[in-house]
């Protein structure tokens, strides 16, 4: 028995899964209402584990459909994805405003070097379409010791009534096991409708030094071979 859980452990430490427990967990604010839908409990439509989904849930004077919100615990996602959300939601008066808030706790980032800083890239950004006078702001937050929360370089749209997208990257200093949030917050300019953001975040490992000496002689070869190329 304890060869069997010692070689599941060895499995999961391979394939980079973390051994603490995982928490995923959606909610949706309104300035009136607020409701939180965790992974697997009553409300989260989807059946599979580390993907919440619903349909047509009254938040305030909103109405929210989430098709996708994913964390890493998710069986067909798999690092450097960490966070995936997706939404359509319908505003029914003018004015106010509805945020999002998809957080995923327990996380270990596969072959995070403990030894270099900073130890991590993570890459964020957000899609979508609102409509003319609407802003929307897309914040990342992380903790590794689970009080204290650490913020990333905010993403901020005022919309024209076009589509839009913006991104963003920073480098990190991790410690496994750690908590990883998304928030999204639409404000409604004087508007009602329909509007819809899909929202990322992806998380790279930083490369060990010798990776990167191969990756810069690999370049390096490839250049000369180009020149000689261009020289025949």
């Amino acid at each position: 028995m304890k060869r069997m859980a010692a070689m599941l452990a060895g499995m999961m430490l391979i394939l980079g899964i973390g051994t603490t427990a995982q928490a995923l967990t959606l909610t949706v604010t309104s300035g009136t209402e607020s409701k939180t839908i965790t992974d697997g409990q009553v409300g989260d439509m989807s059946g599979i584990t580390g993907k919440i989904s619903f349909m047509d849930m009254v938040v305030g004077n909103y109405l929210v459909t989430v098709e996708s919100a994913q964390g890493f615990s998710h069986p067909y996602a798999s690092w450097p994805q960490a966070l995936h959300l997706n939404a359509v939601f319908t505003s029914s008066t003018l004015g106010g405003s509805l945020t999002f808030t998809l957080t995923d706790s327990g996380l270990s980032l596969p072959s995070l070097r403990t030894d270099l800083s900073p130890n991590a890239l993570v890459k964020y950004g957000i899609g979508g379409s609102i409509k003319a006078g609407d802003q929307i702001t897309n914040t990342v937050t992380y903790s590794t010791d689970g009080t204290s929360t650490q913020q990333l370089p905010e993403l901020s749209l005022i919309n024209s009534g076009m589509s839009f997208q913006a991104e963003d990257s920073a480098l990190l200093d991790l410690v496994n096991p750690f908590t990883l949030s998304e928030v999204v917050t639409i404000d409604f300019g004087r508007n009602r409708g329909t509007s819809s953001f899909d929202a990322g975040v992806d998380i790279i490992p930083t490369p060990e030094p010798a990776t990167m000496v191969l990756f810069g002689a690999g370049l390096l070869s490839l250049a000369i071979y180009c020149k000689r190329r261009k020289n025949v």
